[in-house]
């Protein structure tokens, strides 16, 4: 069921995309966006991502069933902390932060059975009202992580659903470590071997050059904002040191195996890679099968 009033705040690639899909599939009777900028305000209504748009956030809640945060995730609970007397009652709020458990303590002490923290793993490298995109969320898992005190899950799930994602239940700790392994390492590894790229081409200039496939397809995300990621780490700390001590074990596995031209030892390094890929793949087409998650 759609919603009637929806207040976007902070319209970058996430919140810019939430609002031309929602305005896209008819999933809400108006959306309302909040942006620090007029020219940001005047792009999405003209990309049709809002109806309305406003400078004041206070302002803009105050007639919204569903608020969605779409703000950097370190600024969340400042922003719940500003907007939580200004909610109406019957009201729900929820967020698409890349990490949950400090946001959801947040949020739903401030605003008990009436928030529902989220995650859609979609995205870009690229950022902004420029970058969004109406099929954005088209297949993607949009984890909803709800704590003791959560709003109820269905009918923000089944926005979810009508936006293109498929929702996925999830305790806010369980959410962070998994990503922590799954994206947040990922892209900690992107920037790591863009930055030993870089130094070899100082090197040898024709490393340019030769920085094929698999040098883009590692890489793509090291062109995210640096801004975004530093906050990510710095609010998923523990679970990302888990991560990087991980990888490190098994980087220094390889190295050790190198360095005594120990080839078995190179071949079973490769070998755990291949099939720990194959058997997350192999997951991952059976949950796409199954639909909805829980």
């Amino acid at each position: 069921m759609a919603h009637s009033s929806i207040c976007i705040v902070g319209l970058g690639l996430l919140g810019g995309s939430i609002g031309m899909a929602l305005k896209h599939r008819g999933a809400a009777g108006r959306v309302l966006g909040v942006a620090r900028r007029a020219e940001s305000l005047a792009l999405a209504r003209e990309r049709g991502a809002i109806d309305e748009g406003s400078l004041d956030a206070v302002a803009a809640v105050g007639g919204a069933d569903l608020v969605v945060l779409c703000v950097p995730v370190r600024a969340i609970t400042t922003w719940l902390e500003r907007l939580a007397p200004h909610v109406p009652a019957g009201a729900v709020v929820t967020d698409v932060g890349s990490t949950k458990s400090e946001v959801v303590a947040t949020g739903e002490r401030l605003l008990p059975g009436r928030f529902l923290g989220g995650h859609p793993m979609a995205g870009s490298e690229r950022a902004g009202i420029e970058a969004a995109d109406p099929d954005l969320f088209e297949g993607a898992w949009w984890a909803l992580t709800p704590g003791p005190d959560a709003a109820p899950v269905a009918p923000l799930a089944e926005m979810v659903a009508a936006l293109g994602a498929r929702p996925l239940m999830l305790p806010p700790g369980e959410h962070d470590r998994a990503v922590a392994a799954t994206s947040h390492l990922p892209h900690a590894v992107a920037a790591a071997v863009a930055a030993v790229v870089a130094d070899a081409f100082a090197v040898v200039p024709a490393a340019a050059h030769l920085a094929a496939g698999s040098y883009r397809d590692v890489t793509r995300v090291a062109a995210s904002s640096p801004e975004v990621w530093r906050d990510v780490c710095l609010t998923n700390r523990e679970a990302l040191l888990g991560a990087l001590d991980a990888l490190a074990s098994h980087l220094g596995e390889l190295r050790a195996a190198v360095e005594k031209q120990d080839a078995e030892g190179i071949e079973r390094f490769f070998g755990r890679g291949r099939e720990g890929k194959a058997r997350v793949e192999d997951a991952h087409r059976r949950g796409r099968g199954r639909g909805r998650a829980q």
